[in-house]
């Protein structure tokens, strides 16, 4: 019987003693193979994608499109200023960097890296004349005499939060790039690019003095031509803004209807009504502001508060950008009145404007975008009243935008003054905002990026909030002990088998 024991030992022992054997050979197998697997797949650049959201892998569109423009021969320089390899080891730009690399594999996708600092004749090539205002990690996609400028910034979408001690922190992020790339190279080889027009014939501000201006919109991918409607059969079909800067005599009838059948359409207009001295009566203006449920003054508006003026430029008078209203879908000076722009507001002498209650006032969405405190005053100016009144204590609106939802959501902005876009008013830092302003204006009536419809891709940014000692000593002994515990159990266990 003692015999028989001793065998069963010795028996369960060497079975023992060969799966822990097995078990050893297993992991060091493993490890064999791991090890040389991932030094190969790094040196032949070979990666998997196990987001969920498959962060680093381009969509079928892209590829789709990407193998399409192959096929054809198309190729797109890809200027990108700065170098690959200084983003590739920043956790925050990983999807960048992947998602450049998965387009540069495709030939119609040339990618130039270079930093600008290092290389500046490259920077000379592709910005000779200074046009495009382009900053470190910014993209310029070129095709022929096509080209784009495509902002670092636009790069990711965050969405900011505050922790329990208020101090702010990303909450979640969006990554935002393929959808831009693959719009863009279609915007180069299509040939889509918007064109502003600027109304001529009626003693208007001339595009020859607005070459700031034209550098803008040119940064903002936009072209601008002048336009004279006494000559042109209608409004251009590729005119996706009709700027009207500071006429001095108003509208034939034959223009305004070609203006109105241009609306219809849902074309958009962008009104910089100044003073005007002149006995002249805007009728046909009126017309046309007024079917978007915005009326102006004739009048000019200065400031009585030496407060609110500037000392050097009396007629640069202090205003304020308005919040949007809550109600509104629309929202133009979120970036102004925030707290990172601490510059104040000026406005030169300018027009009011008000709303105007006509049939179509519920279908029209409307807002107010610059005013001025309640010590500016409006004094007769100009026009053909028969008895002007002077207008103050109350806040004159300067700049009003309105959306006629029953013309294809056509949309109307307009300015008191056409000074903020001349390039004597831009050459003043006090119309910063106001420029910007009217801007925003421009990219918020038509958005010059091609949408593909690829979706953002989201990154979660996760956070565990504290509060307390007690609180910190239990997640301790949750995220330590419990692994702690089950570790030592496999061990008693793993004693116990060995024993046995």
């Amino acid at each position: 019987m003692i015999g028989g024991n001793t065998m069963k030992t010795t028996s369960v022992n060497s079975k023992n003693k060969r799966y822990t054997a097995l078990a050893w050979i297993l992991a060091i197998l493993v490890i064999a193979v791991a090890i040389p697997l991932n030094l190969i797949f790094d040196r032949m650049n070979v990666n998997f994608d196990m987001t969920p959201n498959s962060m680093y892998t381009l969509t079928k569109t892209t590829q789709d499109y990407l193998n399409e423009l192959d096929a054809r021969g198309e190729v797109v320089d890809v200027y990108f200023l700065e170098k690959m390899e200084t983003i590739e080891n920043e956790l925050e730009l990983l999807a960048l960097y992947r998602t450049l690399l998965a387009y540069d594999e495709h030939p119609c996708f040339n990618l130039i890296d270079f930093d600008p600092d290092t290389d500046p004749e490259t920077l000379r090539k592709i910005n000779p004349d200074n046009s495009f205002n382009l900053s470190d990690d910014d993209f310029l996609f070129v095709h022929g005499d096509r080209v784009k400028r495509l902002p670092a910034s636009l790069m990711y979408t965050y969405d900011m939060g505050k922790d329990s001690e208020g101090n702010q922190i990303v909450r979640d992020a969006e990554f935002r790039a393929e959808n831009y790339f693959t719009g863009y190279m279609k915007s180069v080889i299509d040939g889509e690019l918007p064109t502003v027009y600027f109304l001529t014939g009626h003693d208007e501000v001339p595009l020859s003095k607005m070459s700031k201006l034209q550098a803008n919109l040119k940064n903002y991918n936009y072209g601008a031509q002048e336009l004279n409607l006494t000559t042109a059969d209608a409004v251009p079909e590729d005119c996706c803004i009709l700027i009207i800067a500071d006429p001095k005599y108003d509208l034939t009838d034959a223009e305004y209807e070609k203006v109105y059948a241009y609306t219809q359409l849902g074309g958009n207009i962008s009104l910089l009504l100044g003073p005007n001295q002149n006995e002249v009566a805007y009728k046909n203006l009126e017309a046309l502001t007024a079917g978007y449920c915005i009326g102006f003054n004739y009048d000019r508006v200065s400031e009585t508060d030496p407060n609110r003026h500037s000392h050097e430029e009396t007629y640069a008078m202090m205003c304020d950008i308005m919040p949007a209203n809550p109600e509104s879908e629309e929202d133009l000076t979120a970036e102004l009145v925030s707290e990172e722009n601490s510059l104040p507001t000026y406005m030169p002498y300018s027009r009011s404007f008000y709303e105007n209650f006509g049939s179509n006032y519920t279908a029209c969405s409307i807002d107010t975008l610059i005013q001025t405190a309640t010590t500016a005053i409006s004094e007769p100016y100009g026009g053909k009243d028969l008895d002007p009144v002077s207008k103050e204590g109350i806040n004159h609106k300067l700049s009003m935008y309105s959306i006629d939802t029953l013309r294809n959501n056509s949309k109307l902005v307009v300015f008191g003054s056409a000074d903020i876009i001349t390039d004597e008013g831009t050459g003043a830092a006090y119309y910063i905002n106001p420029l910007q302003l009217f801007l925003t204006s421009i990219t918020w009536m038509y958005n010059s990026d091609v949408d593909m419809n690829i979706s953002n891709k989201k990154r979660t940014y996760d956070s565990l909030d504290v509060n307390s000692d007690k609180e910190a000593t239990m997640l301790m002994s949750i995220f330590i002990g419990i692994p702690a515990i089950v570790a030592l159990a496999g061990v008693v266990v793993w004693l116990r088998r060995r024993d046995a």
